[in-house]
């Protein structure tokens, strides 16, 4: 089977502007982007479509580099404040310029992507209203699927900040035996593990990571990495022509998680928003 993120993406985005539509005033979502047009513009523009199809507000701020830290940080702190904005993201990967730690002046009551150290661990002592956008897509795309995780071993490609570290925990929290493939794992480990598999999930961003022989046989695949190929075209980490027809479910790149995670980055903001409703 291979996955239609696009038709999950319309449902949770349908039910969410069905719960809104009612409300008086929308949610309002800010997106920073920092130096040259990035790889991750089209996320961008994926995440203003969607909130026109709710008719929440949009805001993107963009700042070209270099910039003195000092004045980058003070201009981020004043859109954090703004009453006006109910979420906001700093869209990753970020430039090496910048300091990562650029990301803790988002709030937490306004961090919709979980990029915050502050959110991180709230997040890992059980305390987060939220969950990180793309693994909630992906646990939401098993669910989908059908796929338990009880009794599966699952290998995760990727240990990065935004999926890997949060994915290992939630995916062990559903019964899972998790075996973990990161830049220093020895390449015939790494196809050991992805062999033995029941589930595969990259989140790496590098082209052709995972090619056919080391899928088994009915594996589930699912490719959260993106980059840019050579030919300026998205690709994913999983060489889909080689693995489709090993895998029992594959999600495509494009087409495949992304959509998902932008819908689940608006459950999140609504969320966010209803809580400070409610406050």
């Amino acid at each position: 089977m291979i996955f239609d993120g696009r038709k999950l993406a319309g449902e949770i985005i349908n039910s969410l502007k069905q719960e809104t539509a009612s409300w008086k005033t929308k949610p309002i979502l800010a997106v920073v982007s920092l130096g040259a047009k990035a790889d991750n513009s089209s996320y961008i523009k994926q995440k203003k479509e969607t909130a026109l199809v709710l008719d929440f507000g949009f805001k993107h701020y963009h700042f070209d580099l270099p910039m003195a830290a000092s004045k980058l940080r003070t201009e981020l702190n004043k859109i954090a404040k703004r009453k006006n904005i109910n979420g906001l993201i700093i869209q990753i990967p970020l430039p090496k310029s910048v300091n990562p730690a650029v990301v803790n002046v988002i709030p937490v009551e306004k961090d919709v992507d979980l990029l915050s150290d502050k959110s991180v661990g709230l997040f890992f002592n059980g305390r987060s209203a939220v969950i990180p956008p793309t693994p909630a897509a992906i646990l939401k795309i098993l669910e989908e699927a059908q796929v338990t995780l009880a009794g599966k071993i699952v290998a995760i490609f990727g240990l990065g900040k935004l999926v890997g570290r949060f994915l290992v925990s939630m995916l062990i929290g559903g019964g899972a035996t998790v075996l973990i493939i990161e830049k220093n794992t020895p390449q015939d480990l790494a196809v050991e593990f992805s062999l033995k598999a029941d589930i595969i999930i990259s989140a790496v961003g590098e082209s052709k990571l995972i090619m056919g022989d080391m899928v088994k046989e009915g594996a589930v695949v699912i490719d959260a990495g993106f980059s840019i190929g050579v030919d300026g075209k998205l690709a994913g980490d999983v060489d889909f022509d080689s693995v489709k027809n090993r895998a029992s479910f594959i999600t495509p790149v494009p087409g495949g998680v992304g959509p998902v995670t932008v819908a689940m980055l608006y459950y999140n903001l609504v969320k966010l928003y209803k809580f400070k409703k409610d406050a």
